[in-house]
Order: C-alpha cells, then sequence, then structure tokens
C-alpha cells in the first residue's frame, strides 16, 4: 500500500519527488525517504513518521541531484522506523530500491543470500530485493538483466523502482499486478504509483502493464515483458486537471469531503441520469475524449447478455463492502436477481460459485485493492461477465474490465471514505435502476418514480449539513465512550456497519455495527450505561421492529442515540438524543442516515485532537492481499 515516486531531467530532483509524494501520502505515511545519485554516488535520506520528517531532512541536506526515486510507507514487514524506511540500499550501497507490495519468498531468499555472505540491515521483505538485483549485477554488470532475473525469482505481488550509481542517467520500474505510470515531459521523465501524481507536471503517461519492466531516461522510456521482449505502446493522456492539495477553509479534509458530497452525488447522477422520462445510460463512451484514458468505461452488456443473467456476485472490501450490501438489496428488489456479497478477501482458498450467467462486480475506491482485484480476476477466469465501480478510470481494476462505472468525487485526500461511500450507492441506485429497465422489472412509471427521488437527495443531504453544528453539540456529549454499538435492519443493515466503521477509524473508540434483531442474541450483553447505542431509525417496513430493539437496549440502561426523521415523536421519546434527517423514503434512506454518522465520528474524532486526515495505521490505497 506504499507509494513510489521518480524523477530524472533537469531539474533538482529532492522538490520534484516531494511533491510527487505529498500526492501519495494517502497510501502510508509510516516514514518517507528518498534515494539520488549526486555527482556519481547514491545517497539514501529517509525518515521514520509523516512525510513533513522527511521534508524537513532535504531541506537541511539541499541535495542537487537530477535524478532519484522516493517512497512513503505503510509498514507490512518490520515496524515503522528508519531502519526499515525505504529506500533499502544492497551491501555495496550503489543500488537503491522502493517496493509496494509483498514478497511472499523473502524468507527463502533471505536465507540464500545470507549464506553468500549479504547482511541485512532491515527486518523488511523489500531489502532482498536489493541484494539480489546486486548479486545479479556481478554476473555480467548489465542492470536491466539483472533485475529481469531477479524479479523472475520473485514470488508475490508487487511494483519497485530502482537507481543504481553504476547508470545515474535511468531508473528502473517493475510492476507485477500493481499499477504504475510513466509521465513524459521535455527531456524529463517521471514515475509515480498513482498518476495524479505526474499530473502536477504533465498530462502524458505510459502505463505499465503486468509483468513488465520500464527503462526510464530523460529522453525516452523503453518497456521489456519478464522474458526480455521489448513492448511498444504510446502514451495516453490523462483527462483530469492536475491534483490540487487545498481545504478550500475546512479545518479538515475530512470536512471539506463531506460537504461535497450533494456536489459529487450531482455530478455522479447527473452524467447517467439525463431526465426522469429517459432510460438510465450507463453506456457513456461519447463524455470522454478519444485516447484518454477513460475512453473505454461504461457498461456494455447487450440486452440478450443482461437478460440472460441468473446471479450477480459483488466483491468489495472495508466501506466499498458496506456500498454493495446496500448495492444487494437493491438490485434483488428492484431486479429480481440473487445477489452475493462477498468481502474480497474471503474468496482466496474456497470455492467461487459463479458461471458464464454470472455479473461479476468489484467496487473499489481507488480501483487498486488488492483483494477485490484478485477476487474480480478469479471470477472471471470462470466465465462471469465483469463490471468495476471505481473513482478512477485509470486504476488497475480499469484494466481489468470492459465494463466500468466511474463515480465523480474527484481525488479524496482524507483517508477514510466519506464521498466515495456515497457515490458507490449512487452507483449501485444507477445500475439497479439500469438493470430493472432492461429486464423489464420496472415498469416505465416505477423507473421514473425512482429517478425523480433519487434526484432529490443531494438536496437532502444539504439540508443534513445545513444542521452540522447542532450534529457537532450532541457528539461531543459521546466523546468519551470507551465501546459504542451501532444497530439497523434492512437497508440501514449496512449504515450501523459504516458508522462503526467511521468511528473507530477516525477517533480510536471501539465501535461495532450489528443488525438489530441480532442484538438479543449476544451482543446485548456488553449493553450498560457506559455503551451508548446508536440506531437508525427511518419509517417504513421495519420501523417498529428497529423501534423494539432499540427499548431492549434501553432496558439495559445505554445511552442511546437515534438517527431519525424530522417529526417522529416516537424517537424523540425513546432516545436521549436525536440526530434527525429530512423524510425520506425508506428505499433511499441509506443515502441520507449515513450523512449524520460521518459528521458525528468526524466531531468526535476532532475534539478528541486525533489526526482525522490521517489516522493511525490505516491508508487510502489497500495493495497488499
Amino acid at each position: 500500500m506504499c507509494g513510489i515516486v521518480g524523477y530524472l531531467g533537469p531539474l533538482k530532483a529532492a522538490p520534484v519527488l516531494l511533491n510527487e509524494l505529498k500526492c501519495l501520502e494517502y497510501r502510508g505515511y509510516d516514514s518517507a525517504g528518498v534515494a539520488v545519485i549526486e555527482n556519481g554516488r547514491l545517497s539514501v535520506m529517509k525518515a521514520a513518521g509523516k512525510l513533513s520528517n522527511l521534508e524537513a531532512l532535504l531541506a537541511d541536506k539541499k541535495p542537487s541531484a537530477n535524478v532519484g526515486i522516493g517512497h512513503t510507507r505503510w509498514a507490512t514487514h518490520g515496524i515503522p522506523n528508519d531502519q526499515n524506511a525505504h529506500p533499502h540500499t544492497d551491501s555495496t550501497g550503489t543500488i537503491a530500491v522502493v517496493h509496494n507490495g509483498i514478497i511472499e519468498n523473502y524468507e527463502e531468499l533471505r536465507e540464500e543470500l545470507k549464506g553468500l555472505g549479504y547482511a541485512f540491515n532491515s527486518d523488511t521483505d523489500t531489502e532482498v530485493v536489493a541484494h539480489l538485483v546486486s548479486h545479479e549485477y556481478k554476473v555480467d554488470k548489465d542492470l536491466l538483466k539483472a533485475i529481469t532475473r531477479s524479479v523472475k525469482r520473485l514470488v508475490g505481488i508487487f511494483a519497485l523502482g530502482v537507481v543504481s550509481q553504476e547508470h545515474p542517467d535511468r531508473i528502473y520500474a517493475i510492476n507485477h499486478h500493481y499499477s504504475l505510470s510513466v509521465g513524459l515531459g521535455n527531456d524529463e521523465n517521471f514515475l509515480a504509483s498513482d498518476s495524479m501524481a505526474v499530473r502536477q507536471y504533465t498530462n502524458r503517461v505510459i502505463k505499465l502493464e503486468q509483468s513488465e519492466i520500464a527503462e526510464i531516461t530523460a529522453a525516452k522510456v523503453r518497456l521489456f515483458t519478464f522474458d526480455g521482449v521489448e513492448v511498444k505502446r504510446s502514451p495516453i493522456a490523462l483527462d483530469t486537471s492536475p491534483y490540487v492539495i487545498d481545504k478550500c477553509g475546512y479545518k479538515h479534509f475530512l470536512l471539506k469531503e463531506i460537504h461535497e458530497q450533494p456536489l459529487v452525488l450531482r455530478q455522479t447522477l447527473s452524467k447517467y441520469l439525463r431526465h426522469p422520462n429517459h432510460p438510465i445510460d450507463l453506456t457513456i463512451d461519447h463524455l470522454t475524449p478519444a485516447g484518454s484514458q477513460s475512453a473505454n468505461y461504461g457498461v456494455h452488456l447487450t440486452d440478450e447478455e443482461i437478460k440472460g443473467l441468473t446471479r450477480i456476485n459483488i466483491f468489495a472490501c472495508g466501506t466499498a463492502y458496506h456500498a454493495s450490501m446496500v448495492g444487494k438489496l437493491l438490485i434483488e428488489e428492484l431486479v429480481g436477481i440473487p445477489v452475493d456479497v462477498d468481502i474480497a478477501s474471503e474468496i482466496r482458498g474456497r470455492r467461487l460459485l459463479c458461471n458464464e450467467s454470472t455479473l461479476a462486480i468489484a467496487v473499489s475506491q481507488s480501483g487498486e485493492t488488492a483483494d477485490t482485484l484478485a477476487a474480480l480476476t478469479e471470477a472471471k477466469k470462470k466465465g462471469a461477465y465483469t463490471l468495476g465501480i471505481t473513482n478512477r478510470a485509470d486504476s488497475h481494476l480499469a484494466q481489468l474490465t470492459q465494463n466500468l462505472i466511474v463515480t465523480e468525487c474527484g481525488i479524496e485526500v482524507s483517508v477514510a471514505a466519506t464521498k466515495t461511500y456515497l457515490a458507490q450507492l449512487a452507483c449501485f441506485y444507477l445500475l439497479a435502476i439500469y438493470l430493472g429497465e432492461r429486464r423489464g422489472t420496472l415498469t416505465p412509471e416505477r423507473a421514473k418514480e425512482l429517478k425523480i427521488k433519487l434526484n432529490l437527495v443531494p438536496a437532502m443531504i444539504e439540508q443534513i449539513l445545513a444542521r452540522d453544528e447542532v450534529i457537532r453539540e450532541t457528539s461531543v456529549k459521546y466523546a468519551e465512550a470507551q465501546d459504542v454499538v451501532f444497530i439497523g435492519r434492512g437497508l440501514n443493515f449496512p449504515t450501523a456497519l459504516e458508522g462503526a466503521l467511521k468511528l473507530k477509524e477516525l477517533s480510536y473508540i471501539h465501535a461495532s455495527g450489528y443488525a438489530a434483531g441480532e442484538l438479543k442474541h449476544g451482543p446485548i450483553a456488553v449493553l450498560d450505561q457506559n455503551v451508548p447505542v446508536i440506531t437508525v431509525l427511518v419509517p417504513g417496513l421495519v420501523y417498529e421492529k428497529t423501534l423494539s430493539n432499540a427499548q431492549e437496549a434501553r432496558a439495559r440502561k445505554a445511552k442511546m442515540i437515534a438517527v431519525a426523521v424530522d417529526g417522529d415523536e416516537q424517537a424523540q421519546r425513546t432516545f436521549d438524543s436525536v440526530l434527525t434527517i429530512p423524510p425520506v423514503d425508506e428505499l433511499f434512506s441509506p443515502m441520507t442516515t449515513v450523512v449524520p454518522l460521518q459528521l458525528l465520528s468526524y466531531f468526535i474524532s476532532d475534539y478528541l485532537g486525533k489526526d482525522v486526515d490521517q489516522p493511525r495505521n490505516l491508508a487510502k490505497s489497500v495493495t497488499v492481499e
């Protein structure tokens, strides 16, 4: 889940590397470092902790090199400290390596290299690569061949950047089941794990495909397979504006992104839903310029293929998994197709039941979530149709499937997902209506009604956001809790899970989400006057039963909070605190009920003085399995 960057050209490398790393710090902020080649010597500078620590170190050292690689780390092997920070070097100090992913056979290689006399200075799997490349380089002094021989011995999924003081005019980038982009400039080139990091310098990139090596100089880029065969590929144009980090007056990016949700929803909905009287159109190639990285996205299944579907499998992790749980209920209700939702990491080591009449959907904010990509790949092998829902049209997920629904969120800087969750929900509403129209399970009148109500949601969220001061005053009353329980039923059981996830991500308070009816089957044992219970309570089919479950918690002296609609007198009588939302059709309530819970988690975290945008131990793009 780490970030890799590189630069070579006429500019000083360190400031460029630092600017790129600032765009990638969401991938990990346990440590950061750079390796530059200055006056023919390799120099490594790295520091544990936030990127600001490396920035201070570079300001002190003031390297003037014109070539280098950089890294921001999310720790897997070895605790976060200076010793385990990347880049790692070989024993001669002439080769440096940065790495994203996991080398699964590193222990075996480590013992082999130790037997050959190589000494290890870190606890990482990455250092194995530096020593292995160094060992292979001794064979014929050909760095490209040494890298090629080395990577063919590595087991796992990984991306690498390599520099050597023996070859100060080039950087080598290696991609194996990840994403790496080379940005093309004028007599300068850039490397990054995420193309947005190079967008500030150029909009022309070459994407490395799987099992490829790039040899990068200031003048050109050459691509090779792991078998040494040279590959020709034209660059693509990024159709996204340069990456700009700006809080726009908000205290934290998270709060800004919560408040951006009405705009995000309008942008996502308007792309696919032009008028309530018109069918939803998920085939939107005509909206993207030819040659851009998103020129092929859209849903391209024929009516015959859609009508032939007998099952849908959805794969996701974390917040995306909660959105997918809502998606399952929507599709089953509006389309009548059985839907299974799996935590993507649970697909490994079990029999996946899908076939040629299955639609497999992968949901990932970044489009780089390793577990989700692996699950989709497995479904694809079994002949299933595939579809991706992501915020990144230039991601690995986009390469895996010809069917892609891209949300219109812009970059989500804060590690905890908010606006991307709402956008994923919007995509599931659009997809469910789209499939219902194509399969004939929705009448034109019912489809029109659903589209009208869907278009009203952004305005409802604006009303909720206007109540943020009231929500703040209520939230901080419960900031000293050590444990919090969230409950909901039906479409809002996933909301309870998402609310609990946000609270523990941001505040580090232990929180659990449960289906409200399950409370009495064990979890109720933890309740007492010190454990607040937050209930998502919306008028509809399960309102009375949810209210009854809340009463069970109240009888155990728990502090009671509800998310309920305006004018709900029962809620006002039953609960100690009520976070109100505008009246909403139960079917669309997941898009509104989650917003007060996002704000609650934010306000508690800010009150407690937590690092809201970069919570401890987390990373935005989870690229390891």
